[in-house]
């Protein structure tokens, strides 16, 4: 730990020194914390052998980007990446510690605000990670604002950024962005899942009701089987992904060749930036240059969807059982009511925006494509406008009609349990069949044949009205801060972090200190959603066992 810390401290302090020592005292304390970080491993293959990965794995984990920028030339990136991973393992250690261990139980007792910690603590390392001078390659290291901005929305998988990624940013700091976005796609579910798992034996029985309210499990056995499914999930559709993208991202963004390590991480880093919504792109133009390439626009469109459908929806779907017995026909009728309702609904949409966008933008953004490409175009901004962040069109050629119905798209987001952010499909579902029941003057909402519960309805109300109030609230803000910024572009953005999109007019790199905090705030707050907030506020309270008289007020 004396290396690590040196390490750390060392290039904090003296990181843009110009004297003649600093180099070769931060390559010897490099070596130091990697010959460190080797002995380890080697000891525990010698004890664990064949077990190893179970009882390493994080640790192998670090090790594959840690080799391959030893491999790339940068022995100071590779012991951060390896300092930064055994930091953890102590703050890991020091949670166990007995001193803390009130703290902890204190915390448990209020597992979203314990939640809230855990992403402000992930904000705040990835924050740190980014301002190493490995990080950029200049060797400076970002500035803090500049890092905080980038961890943030990386983090909360929203892809706004106030520099180009691809280009200020090094290997070690692509690694770190990776990580963040790995993390912050996971997210909420997997934070909270590991909470439950880490805890088990000390959970009380409120702490155990509000973690099934959140991950909607009534075990913590099965939060363990959904954190191996989610897990599971993810690594297959990321590498597929990857594989798929691969032989189609042979130039850089440069436009030069790229060498076989480089365009293997690039294609890895999209396709984990697409399943996770976040839009970060190591192109300085997104995806305009591939705007008529099916072969990149296809795994992308399909990794943005399958992320945002969520993981309750992908498993019910990838039950190969059902469909064997069933058939396509009949294993429809047997899939869950909320995997129905989630494809119906996501398939609406994306068809919907995808003939908005052909014939709102036909003059506008899709002007110069032939009729293919704005097929193209269209398909995938209906679908990346679901809070996945990629444009493969210039979005400050938006018509007025196409910003409004983006602005419906981004708020409403993807669906529940996955990767994307708004309000949800589910929510606008519900809110949508409850209108149809008040038209047909029904006295239950129908959701195909199945009547939905009254919660469910006041739920929906609930996440849609904290949601306008909180997003109306923090776009006060930026507009109140930014008074010298166009109106409808200040919205966009807006609207952009809090639905967890990133797709942007092009003012974020424009906006002021204070505006990029505002804006830090609101992908913050997209991200951990309404409900999760109310809950988090103390809003949720058992539910009394008494009820006041009727009576009747006149609306409308």
């Amino acid at each position: 730990m004396v290396a690590v810390g040196g390490l750390l401290l060392f290039e904090f302090v003296v990181r843009r020194s110009a004297l003649a020592w600093v180099e070769p005292v931060a390559v010897l304390l490099a070596a130091a914390v990697i010959a460190t970080f080797v002995g380890e491993m080697l000891r525990d293959a010698w004890a664990f052998r064949l077990r190893l990965w179970r009882h390493r794995w994080p640790d192998l984990l670090f090790a594959v980007p840690a080799t391959l920028s030893l491999g790339a030339g940068s022995p100071r990136g590779a012991a951060t990446l390896l300092a930064l991973r055994l930091l953890a393992r102590e703050l890991i250690d020091l949670v166990a510690w007995r001193p803390a261990r009130p703290v902890l139980h204190a915390l448990l007792r209020r597992p979203v605000t314990l939640l809230c910690l855990s992403f402000l603590l992930i904000i705040s390392v990835g924050t740190l990670a980014l301002m190493f001078p490995a990080a950029t390659r200049d060797g400076q290291g970002a500035p803090f604002l500049v890092a905080l901005f980038t961890a943030t929305s990386a983090s909360c998988v929203t892809g706004l950024a106030v520099v180009d990624t691809g280009s200020y940013f090094s290997p070690f700091g692509h690694w770190m962005l990776l990580g963040l976005i790995q993390v912050g796609g996971l997210g909420l579910m997997s934070i909270t899942t590991t909470l439950a798992l880490a805890f088990r034996t000390e959970l009380s029985a409120k702490t155990r009701g509000a973690m099934r309210e959140l991950l909607e499990e009534e075990t913590v056995q099965g939060f363990q089987g959904m954190l191996y499914s989610m897990s599971l999930i993810t690594v297959t559709l990321e590498v597929l992904g990857a594989v798929a993208l691969y032989p189609s991202l042979a130039l850089g963004p440069d436009g030069r060749p790229q060498p076989a390590m480089e365009r293997a991480f690039s294609a890895l880093f999209h396709a984990v930036s697409a399943f996770c919504n976040a839009g970060f792109s190591l192109y300085p133009d997104s995806m305009v240059r591939f705007a008529s390439s099916p072969a990149v626009n296809l795994p992308l469109l399909a990794l943005i969807t399958l992320g945002g459908l969520g993981f309750p929806v992908v498993t019910s779907l990838l039950d190969w059982r059902l469909w064997r017995t069933r058939g396509l026909r009949g294993a429809w009728r047997f899939l869950p009511v909320h995997t129905r309702v989630v494809l119906v609904t996501s398939a609406m949409l994306l068809g919907g925006g995808a003939v908005a966008w052909l014939v709102l933008e036909w003059n506008h953004s899709l002007a110069g494509l032939s009729f293919g490409e704005r097929l193209w175009a269209s398909l995938f901004q209906s679908a990346s406008l679901r809070t996945a962040g990629f444009n493969s069109v210039d979005f400050s050629l938006l018509g007025t009609p196409m910003l409004l119905l983006s602005l419906v798209l981004m708020f409403i987001g993807g669906s529940p349990g996955g990767t994307a952010g708004g309000v949800k499909t589910t929510t606008v579902a519900v809110l949508t069949l409850t209108f149809r029941a008040l038209l047909r003057n029904r006295a239950e909402v129908e959701a195909m044949g199945r009547s939905v519960p009254a919660a469910t309805v006041y739920r929906a109300c609930a996440v849609t009205l904290i949601s306008f109030g909180l997003l109306f609230g923090l776009a006060f803000l930026l507009f109140a801060v930014e008074p010298h910024l166009p109106f409808r572009e200040l919205l966009f953005e807006a609207v952009s972090a809090f639905g967890t999109v990133g797709l942007s007019t092009g003012v974020t790199p424009q906006l002021s200190t204070v505006g990029k905090l505002v804006v830090c705030m609101q992908m913050f707050v997209g991200r951990l959603g309404p409900f999760t907030l109310a809950l988090a506020m103390g809003l949720s309270k058992v539910r009394a066992s008494y009820s006041y008289p009727s009576t009747k007020i006149v609306v409308g």
